[in-house]
């Protein structure tokens, strides 16, 4: 099971891009994930193909990610201010931001006072 302190411990950990693309490994993640869910990557980005056009995790770009990790259930997808956890028994896609994170959607619903 991934707690709270486990995903603390990956935004600690993972917090910047591997120095070389093969050290995501990513064609294995994604024949992993094939049977439940439709991962298309090309050089720049990986496209989610299951995702309806308009959710903002359809499409995102290789080389935003900080790693990729294999979980009992679960693939996780790490970028600096969020997690997707890909479920490897289902098509369920969970998301995770990271508390302190001032990013794209922090920035959108922020108040200003």
């Amino acid at each position: 099971m991934i707690t709270e302190s486990v995903i603390k411990e990956i935004y600690k950990n993972y917090n910047k891009p591997p120095k070389h693309r093969e050290e995501l490994n990513l064609q294995y993640f994604i024949d992993l994930l094939k049977p439940h869910h439709n991962l298309v990557a090309d050089d720049m980005e990986i496209v989610v193909e299951d995702l309806d056009d308009c959710n903002p995790f359809k499409r995102f770009l290789i080389r935003g990610l900080t790693a990729i990790l294999e979980f009992d259930r679960n693939v996780a997808f790490v970028f600096h201010d969020h997690i997707l956890f890909f479920s490897k028994h289902d098509s369920n896609l969970n998301v995770n931001f990271k508390p302190d994170s001032q990013g794209f959607l922090a920035k959108l619903f922020r108040s200003d006072k």
